[in-house]
């Protein structure tokens, strides 16, 4: 119960003596003059009313989406994102792409360990809940509102925002159009994988592709002989191989309890050897981080898996190995266009030689509908086209920010029919069945011109140069290039053709004069 005042309590309040009553006359007198004061002479004008205070420099800090959330509830997870980044210009100059990724893992741990130090050390000190974050030099905090206050008065302290999720796209359930000769899809012939399989001789082998999704069904038959984690004897080994954050999946197998990720990553390397060839680099191989936990995928779960793609850990999330960091990255999800955060992360994979494909977004026919984080200019963002050539009403379109091309591309994103868990095989409609299409078409031209590895740039002038131009300016461009089907539509067989192929090598050795090597050789 609590106390009153006492100061309050009539009980304890002294008693007053009476005083004698002012006369009339007096009291009147007295009225008086006040009211034939001049005005402001004697008697103080009310202050005006103040309003709210404006916010100070460390309050703006904060998201008030986030400061909405700690004025009612105890607790918060929020996100402490530092106002540094790591300078990853060092692993441009790595020759291989396992160097690459190894530079960039060790520069961006060891500046997060750095830059992070002093708000860890506060993070303990409040005895708060939290998680370091080094691909965006970020930490996960669950924290009160005095502690986000506290926090956001460190100099270091670029923002606070509030957790947040991303809505896993729900492709639109199609039908199966016929399949051309082989039992190949009508979307694996449209950008001509078949010709390269046949001609050119390679189906992706030698490249690892990933996906950030659902999970995979790793048991499926049209994608479980090229799941990584499968030996030879036909035993697992999923460590290195499949990353589940959220611990949703049971024990340490991989699982799919949506039929989003088996069905993109069937797009990719699907091929039961009979007759469902629905993938169009079924030589490759694959691995899978479960960054969509159902429906949704949090925040904390795309970063992590962000990370693991970098650098695929063990079952514990220990011992990274950025030496069997995956070519190539599928994300078929995404949100609103014009939100920066998942920018560091993709940023992070160009830097380590990853190839980041993206989906362009389902919020199609307007203009300027591109998702996030597709529509950044270091993503490669697919559309979506029908069997007739013509783009999908609920494909995204362009611009994208600062008034960029997007789609860089556009891939068969109707009526795609694919693997689903539980062995079956169902045709969906959405983006996030083209973006499959290209990233694969990545891994059978990296796979025909080994030199390409690694190179994001030149990949990308590849696939955007060799890609069938498709007119329409219902958002600005032309027939080489506008914001509907971006470049063209994907063509793989044509890219591969333009790639430098071949053997390839290096020379070495020391040149002389007169039997004496040359200065500086």
């Amino acid at each position: 119960m609590a106390q009153r005042d006492k100061r309050s309590s009539p009980a304890l309040r002294p008693t007053r003596r009476a005083r004698p009553a002012r006369s009339l006359r007096t009291a009147l007198a007295a009225l008086t003059s006040v009211l034939l004061l001049p005005l402001g002479a004697g008697v103080a004008a009310a202050a005006p009313d103040p309003g709210p205070s404006a916010p100070t420099a460390a309050e703006r800090k904060i998201e008030p989406k986030l400061r909405a959330q700690l004025d009612g509830a105890a607790k918060a997870v929020f996100w402490v994102y530092l106002d540094s980044a790591a300078d990853l210009t060092a692993a441009g100059r790595q020759q291989t792409r396992a160097a690459k990724a190894e530079t960039v893992l060790r520069t961006k741990k060891d500046h997060a360990a750095r830059s992070q130090a002093d708000v860890i050390k506060a993070l303990q000190g409040a005895g708060a809940e939290y998680t370091s974050y080094w691909i965006v030099n970020a930490v996960r905090v669950v924290g009160s509102q005095k502690l986000a206050g506290t926090l956001a008065q460190r100099p270091e302290v670029a923002r606070i925002d509030a957790d947040d999720k991303v809505e896993l796209p729900k492709p639109a359930e199609g039908r199966r159009e016929k399949a051309v000769a082989d039992a190949v899809e009508w979307n694996i012939d449209r950008i001509n994988a078949p010709q390269v399989w046949d001609r050119i001789g390679v189906r992706g082998e030698g490249i690892v592709v990933a996906n950030i999704d659902s999970g995979v069904d790793y048991t499926h038959p049209a994608v479980a002989g090229q799941y990584r984690g499968r030996n030879a004897d036909g035993s697992y080994s999923h460590a290195y191989n499949w990353f589940d954050p959220a611990g949703v999946c049971a024990g340490a197998a991989p699982c799919d309890n949506n039929d989003h990720g088996t069905h993109t990553m069937g797009t990719m390397v699907g091929d039961d050897g009979g007759a469902n060839r629905i993938g169009v680099a079924p030589g490759a191989r694959w691995i899978a981080a479960k960054g969509c936990e159902s429906n949704s995928c949090s925040e904390a779960s795309l970063l992590a898996s962000g990370q693991w793609i970098v650098a695929p850990t063990d079952l514990n999330g220990q011992n990274p190995r950025p030496d069997l960091a995956p070519h190539v990255v599928n994300n078929s999800w995404g949100g609103a266009g014009g939100d920066p955060w998942y920018q560091q992360v993709v940023d992070t994979w160009r830097a380590a030689g990853i190839f980041p494909a993206f989906s362009n977004g389902n919020a199609g026919p307007g203009c300027a509908t591109t998702g996030s984080p597709g529509d950044y200019a270091s993503s490669y963002s697919s559309g979506a086209f029908d069997i007739n050539n013509a783009i999908a009403s609920f494909s995204s379109r362009g611009t994208g920010p600062g008034g960029i091309v997007k789609p860089n591309i556009s891939a068969p994103g109707v009526n795609v029919r694919s693997s689903v868990p539980g062995g079956t095989y169902e045709s969906f409609s959405g983006t996030s069945m083209a973006s499959p299409h290209t990233a694969a078409a990545v891994a059978l031209l990296w796979s025909a011109a080994p030199a390409l590895e690694g190179d994001i740039a030149q990949t990308e002038s590849l696939l955007d140069g060799t890609a069938l131009d498709t007119d329409s300016s219902q958002c600005g461009g032309d027939a080489a290039d506008n914001n509907v089907f971006g470049e063209g539509r994907l063509d793989v067989l044509a890219a591969v053709e333009a790639a430098p192929r071949g053997a390839l090598g290096a020379l070495a050795g020391t040149v002389r004069s007169d039997g004496q090597p040359l200065a500086g050789d």
